[in-house]
């Protein structure tokens, strides 16, 4: 015997299912808020407070629509088939005008998972062109804002960071500056070398010359990366960061040598290595080495 909560009053849906599919949405409401602020809370320190957002609200809204799909039809008796075709239908149109914006969110998804980048790193996007040295300021669903060193803002669409080429100079840890110079063909290459390598010494901010806490830090850096052999004994690890001065031409008239230093802070690499050539530039003239033009 049926109740009269259980009598079609449309078609063959009851007052009862009616109730039974607002609970049901009720259910997933909470269910979505939840899963959103969940997502919200352990996204937001890792790319940014927009970035959690965007992938917090795609998942709340797919739970809405799978909430209301199910139970339409299965309460409301709607024919599911005849939705998802016509949502189809739909959904390729859509898909084929928003190709882009879609291959850029997931794309945004995937760098909050596998982090290739996080904020503040220094990196470099793209080969050629490339938007040279930059600092991560923010990094969205569809984009990532990098600040050049000049100050320009400089917008990326998130698919180009997974799909080209991104240096990461924070997590390297150093890098190289390199320079090459020219010299006279009777220049004694020794008397080079260790100017170089004593200007460089002077310098606090070239490797392997670095604080006590500076130290420990590198070192961590061999150690995470297996640059080494963790038998050598530490200085010997950083001695493999010394400066080098290596002959790369001979010509009649001139010697081209290659300076090459490691430095940590890439962001100010113009400015050490100016430091470097204007100290070298003094030295060589004081102890009477003569350069030569390109």
């Amino acid at each position: 015997m049926t109740t009269w909560l259980e009598q079609p009053i449309i078609g063959g849906t009851s007052l009862l299912d009616i109730v039974l599919f607002l609970l049901v949405m009720g259910v997933a409401v909470i269910l979505a808020r939840k899963v959103s602020s969940f997502v919200r809370k352990h996204l937001d320190d890792t790319v940014g407070k927009r970035s959690s957002k965007g992938v917090a609200r795609l998942l709340q809204y797919a739970i809405l629509a799978v909430a209301l799909l199910l139970s339409s039809n299965i309460l409301l008796h709607v024919d599911l088939n005849t939705v998802i075709l016509s949502l189809g239908v739909v959904g390729v149109a859509v898909a084929f005008a928003t190709q882009q914006v879609i291959q850029n969110a997931v794309a945004g998804i995937l760098i909050s998972i596998t982090k290739p980048i996080k904020l503040e790193d220094w990196v470099e996007v793209g080969s050629t062109p490339s938007t040279g040295i930059c600092r991560v300021r923010d990094i969205r669903l569809m984009s990532t804002e990098l600040r050049e060193r000049g100050g320009r803002i400089t917008i990326i669409p998130n698919s180009q960071i997974i799909n080209g080429k991104v240096i990461n100079y924070t997590r390297s840890g150093f890098t190289s500056l390199t320079r090459n110079i020219w010299v006279a063909p009777n220049t004694d290459l020794c008397t080079v070398r260790r100017i170089v390598l004593e200007e460089a010494d002077r310098d606090p901010y070239i490797l392997p010359e670095v604080s006590e806490g500076d130290k420990a830090e590198m070192l961590s850096i061999f150690d995470r990366y297996p640059l080494k052999d963790r038998c050598e004994p530490d200085q010997q690890v950083l001695g493999s960061l010394c400066p080098t001065v290596n002959v790369v031409d001979i010509q009649a008239s001139r010697v081209k040598l290659q300076i090459n230093v490691w430095v940590k802070d890439v962001q100010h690499g113009d400015e050490i290595m100016s430091g470097l050539l204007e100290a070298l530039k003094a030295r060589f003239e004081d102890e009477g080495i003569e350069l030569k033009d390109p």
